[in-house]
Protein backbone atom coordinates (compact mmCIF):
# COMPACT_ATOMS: atom_id res chain seq x y z
CA UNK A 1 0.00 0.00 0.00
CA UNK A 2 2.81 2.42 0.96
CA UNK A 3 4.54 2.34 -2.43
CA UNK A 4 1.32 1.98 -4.39
CA UNK A 5 0.19 5.33 -2.96
CA UNK A 6 3.32 7.13 -4.14
CA UNK A 7 4.13 5.06 -7.26
CA UNK A 8 3.17 7.69 -9.85
CA UNK A 9 5.33 10.27 -8.05
CA UNK A 10 8.24 7.95 -7.24
CA UNK A 11 10.56 9.31 -9.93
CA UNK A 12 10.06 12.86 -8.65
CA UNK A 13 11.06 11.73 -5.15
CA UNK A 14 13.91 9.45 -6.18
CA UNK A 15 15.17 10.47 -9.65
CA UNK A 16 17.65 8.38 -11.58
CA UNK A 17 21.15 8.72 -10.12
CA UNK A 18 24.05 7.87 -12.42
CA UNK A 19 26.39 7.98 -9.40
CA UNK A 20 24.92 4.61 -8.43
CA UNK A 21 26.16 3.03 -11.65
CA UNK A 22 29.56 4.73 -11.32
CA UNK A 23 29.84 3.37 -7.78
CA UNK A 24 29.12 -0.19 -8.90
CA UNK A 25 31.61 0.08 -11.74
CA UNK A 26 34.31 1.43 -9.42
CA UNK A 27 33.91 -1.70 -7.31
CA UNK A 28 33.78 -4.04 -10.31
CA UNK A 29 33.46 -2.90 -13.94
CA UNK A 30 30.40 -4.38 -15.68
CA UNK A 31 31.15 -6.58 -18.67
CA UNK A 32 28.64 -6.60 -21.53
CA UNK A 33 27.53 -10.19 -20.88
CA UNK A 34 27.20 -10.11 -17.09
CA UNK A 35 24.13 -11.44 -15.31
CA UNK A 36 22.98 -8.81 -12.81
CA UNK A 37 20.06 -8.99 -10.38
CA UNK A 38 18.51 -5.72 -9.19
CA UNK A 39 16.54 -6.35 -5.97
CA UNK A 40 13.93 -3.70 -5.17
CA UNK A 41 13.93 -2.27 -8.68
CA UNK A 42 10.95 0.08 -8.09
CA UNK A 43 10.39 2.11 -11.28
CA UNK A 44 13.53 0.75 -12.92
CA UNK A 45 15.90 3.72 -12.79
CA UNK A 46 18.93 1.72 -11.61
CA UNK A 47 17.97 -1.25 -13.80
CA UNK A 48 18.07 0.97 -16.90
CA UNK A 49 21.55 2.24 -16.00
CA UNK A 50 22.72 -1.34 -15.57
CA UNK A 51 21.03 -2.24 -18.87
CA UNK A 52 23.23 0.32 -20.63
CA UNK A 53 26.20 -1.89 -19.70
CA UNK A 54 24.74 -5.40 -19.97
CA UNK A 55 21.53 -6.71 -21.50
CA UNK A 56 21.32 -9.56 -18.96
CA UNK A 57 19.51 -7.56 -16.28
CA UNK A 58 16.90 -9.20 -14.06
CA UNK A 59 14.96 -6.74 -11.91
CA UNK A 60 12.57 -7.72 -9.12
CA UNK A 61 10.14 -5.89 -6.89
CA UNK A 62 7.12 -6.77 -4.78
CA UNK A 63 4.93 -3.84 -5.81
CA UNK A 64 2.93 -4.17 -9.03
CA UNK A 65 2.24 -0.45 -9.33
CA UNK A 66 5.95 0.36 -9.36
CA UNK A 67 6.63 -2.48 -11.80
CA UNK A 68 3.92 -1.27 -14.20
CA UNK A 69 5.72 2.06 -14.41
CA UNK A 70 9.08 0.31 -14.84
CA UNK A 71 7.72 -1.86 -17.66
CA UNK A 72 6.21 1.12 -19.45
CA UNK A 73 9.47 3.08 -19.23
CA UNK A 74 11.88 0.25 -20.04
CA UNK A 75 10.04 -2.51 -21.97
CA UNK A 76 13.28 -4.28 -22.94
CA UNK A 77 14.25 -5.04 -19.33
CA UNK A 78 13.08 -8.19 -17.59
CA UNK A 79 11.05 -6.87 -14.63
CA UNK A 80 9.67 -9.60 -12.36
CA UNK A 81 7.13 -9.51 -9.53
CA UNK A 82 9.04 -11.50 -6.90
CA UNK A 83 9.67 -11.66 -3.16
CA UNK A 84 13.41 -11.22 -2.52
CA UNK A 85 13.30 -14.26 -0.20
CA UNK A 86 12.31 -16.44 -3.16
CA UNK A 87 15.22 -15.60 -5.44
CA UNK A 88 16.85 -18.98 -4.83
CA UNK A 89 13.85 -20.96 -6.08
CA UNK A 90 12.99 -18.61 -8.96
CA UNK A 91 16.58 -18.37 -10.25
CA UNK A 92 17.54 -21.95 -9.37
CA UNK A 93 19.29 -22.47 -12.73
CA UNK A 94 21.06 -19.11 -12.92
CA UNK A 95 24.15 -17.55 -11.38
CA UNK A 96 24.83 -13.83 -11.16
CA UNK A 97 27.97 -11.73 -11.50
CA UNK A 98 26.43 -9.02 -9.34
CA UNK A 99 23.43 -8.69 -7.06
CA UNK A 100 22.53 -5.10 -6.14
CA UNK A 101 19.91 -3.79 -3.73
CA UNK A 102 19.63 -0.03 -3.33
CA UNK A 103 16.91 2.21 -1.91
CA UNK A 104 16.81 0.85 1.67
CA UNK A 105 15.10 -2.28 0.37
CA UNK A 106 16.32 -5.01 2.73
CA UNK A 107 14.97 -3.32 5.87
CA UNK A 108 11.44 -3.82 4.53
CA UNK A 109 11.78 -7.51 5.37
CA UNK A 110 9.94 -8.68 8.48
CA UNK A 111 12.83 -9.77 10.70
CA UNK A 112 16.61 -9.69 10.97
CA UNK A 113 16.56 -13.44 10.35
CA UNK A 114 14.92 -12.66 6.99
CA UNK A 115 17.74 -10.23 6.19
CA UNK A 116 20.33 -12.91 6.94
CA UNK A 117 18.34 -15.37 4.85
CA UNK A 118 18.45 -12.94 1.93
CA UNK A 119 22.21 -12.49 2.34
CA UNK A 120 22.69 -16.25 2.29
CA UNK A 121 20.50 -16.71 -0.78
CA UNK A 122 22.38 -13.91 -2.54
CA UNK A 123 25.72 -15.54 -1.73
CA UNK A 124 24.54 -18.86 -3.11
CA UNK A 125 23.30 -17.25 -6.34
CA UNK A 126 26.54 -15.40 -7.05
CA UNK A 127 29.26 -16.73 -9.29
CA UNK A 128 32.72 -17.08 -7.77
CA UNK A 129 34.25 -13.59 -7.44
CA UNK A 130 30.78 -12.08 -7.80
CA UNK A 131 29.70 -9.02 -5.80
CA UNK A 132 26.76 -8.21 -3.56
CA UNK A 133 26.29 -4.42 -3.31
CA UNK A 134 23.67 -2.84 -1.05
CA UNK A 135 22.52 0.54 0.24
CA UNK A 136 20.36 1.24 3.28
CA UNK A 137 20.04 4.01 5.86
CA UNK A 138 22.72 4.14 8.56
CA UNK A 139 20.58 2.96 11.46
CA UNK A 140 23.40 3.25 14.01
CA UNK A 141 23.10 7.01 13.58
CA UNK A 142 19.32 6.87 13.91
CA UNK A 143 19.29 4.68 17.03
CA UNK A 144 22.30 6.15 18.86
CA UNK A 145 21.17 9.74 18.39
CA UNK A 146 17.41 9.16 18.55
CA UNK A 147 17.03 10.74 15.12
CA UNK A 148 13.38 11.42 14.37
CA UNK A 149 13.56 12.54 10.75
CA UNK A 150 15.47 12.25 7.51
CA UNK A 151 16.10 15.35 5.39
CA UNK A 152 13.02 16.50 3.51
CA UNK A 153 13.14 15.91 -0.25
CA UNK A 154 11.77 18.90 -2.15
CA UNK A 155 11.75 20.06 -5.75
CA UNK A 156 9.36 21.90 -8.07
CA UNK A 157 7.07 18.85 -8.23
CA UNK A 158 6.89 17.44 -4.71
CA UNK A 159 7.75 17.85 -1.05
CA UNK A 160 8.46 14.58 0.76
CA UNK A 161 8.67 14.73 4.57
CA UNK A 162 10.20 11.64 6.23
CA UNK A 163 9.83 10.98 9.96
CA UNK A 164 10.96 8.11 12.15
CA UNK A 165 9.29 6.80 15.32
CA UNK A 166 11.48 4.27 17.13
CA UNK A 167 9.40 1.53 18.72
CA UNK A 168 11.58 -1.16 20.33
CA UNK A 169 13.01 -3.27 17.49
CA UNK A 170 10.94 -1.56 14.80
CA UNK A 171 11.04 1.90 13.27
CA UNK A 172 7.80 3.34 11.95
CA UNK A 173 8.63 5.28 8.81
CA UNK A 174 5.98 8.00 8.53
CA UNK A 175 5.84 10.14 5.40
CA UNK A 176 3.93 13.12 4.08
CA UNK A 177 3.99 13.65 0.32
CA UNK A 178 2.77 16.98 -1.03
CA UNK A 179 2.02 17.18 -4.77
CA UNK A 180 2.64 20.83 -5.56
CA UNK A 181 0.59 21.08 -8.75
CA UNK A 182 -2.62 19.94 -7.05
CA UNK A 183 -1.80 20.49 -3.35
CA UNK A 184 -2.69 16.83 -2.81
CA UNK A 185 -1.35 15.36 0.43
CA UNK A 186 -0.54 11.64 0.79
CA UNK A 187 0.30 10.35 4.27
CA UNK A 188 1.73 6.88 4.82
CA UNK A 189 3.47 4.70 7.38
CA UNK A 190 5.46 1.49 7.09
CA UNK A 191 7.50 -0.54 9.62
CA UNK A 192 11.23 -1.00 9.01
CA UNK A 193 13.90 -3.18 10.63
CA UNK A 194 16.68 -0.88 11.93
CA UNK A 195 19.68 -3.17 11.51
CA UNK A 196 23.09 -2.02 12.74
CA UNK A 197 26.35 -2.10 10.80
CA UNK A 198 27.98 -4.68 13.09
CA UNK A 199 24.93 -6.95 12.69
CA UNK A 200 25.20 -6.66 8.92
CA UNK A 201 28.91 -7.42 9.07
CA UNK A 202 28.38 -10.56 11.14
CA UNK A 203 25.61 -11.74 8.83
CA UNK A 204 27.74 -11.22 5.72
CA UNK A 205 30.65 -13.13 7.25
CA UNK A 206 28.39 -15.96 8.38
CA UNK A 207 26.84 -16.13 4.90
CA UNK A 208 30.33 -16.67 3.48
CA UNK A 209 31.21 -13.23 2.07
CA UNK A 210 34.75 -11.82 2.01
CA UNK A 211 36.25 -8.47 1.01
CA UNK A 212 33.52 -6.52 2.85
CA UNK A 213 33.71 -2.73 2.58
CA UNK A 214 31.52 0.14 3.82
CA UNK A 215 30.92 3.57 2.31
CA UNK A 216 29.17 6.85 3.13
CA UNK A 217 28.10 7.79 -0.38
CA UNK A 218 28.00 6.65 -3.98
CA UNK A 219 31.14 8.75 -4.47
CA UNK A 220 32.93 5.92 -2.66
CA UNK A 221 33.77 7.92 0.46
CA UNK A 222 34.87 5.84 3.45
CA UNK A 223 32.07 5.10 5.90
CA UNK A 224 31.53 7.60 8.71
CA UNK A 225 29.27 7.06 11.76
CA UNK A 226 27.62 10.40 10.93
CA UNK A 227 26.70 9.28 7.42
CA UNK A 228 23.00 9.19 6.51
CA UNK A 229 23.34 6.19 4.15
CA UNK A 230 25.20 2.95 4.76
CA UNK A 231 26.49 1.40 1.55
CA UNK A 232 28.40 -1.87 1.49
CA UNK A 233 29.93 -4.31 -0.93
CA UNK A 234 30.86 -7.93 -0.32
CA UNK A 235 32.42 -10.57 -2.54
CA UNK A 236 32.00 -14.29 -2.97
CA UNK A 237 35.54 -15.68 -3.14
Amino acid sequence: MFYSEIAKYYDYIFPQNKAQLDFIENISPIKDNENILDVGAATGSLSSLLFSKSKNIFAIDLNNDLLKIANSKYPDINFIYLDMLKIDSFFNNKKFDKIVSFGNTIVHLNTKDDIYDFFQKSFNLLKNNGYFICQIINYDRILDNNISALPTIENDKIKFIRNYVINNDIINFNTILEIKETNKIIENSIPLIPIRKNEINNMLINAGFKNINYYSSFKGEKFSPDSIPLIFSAQKI
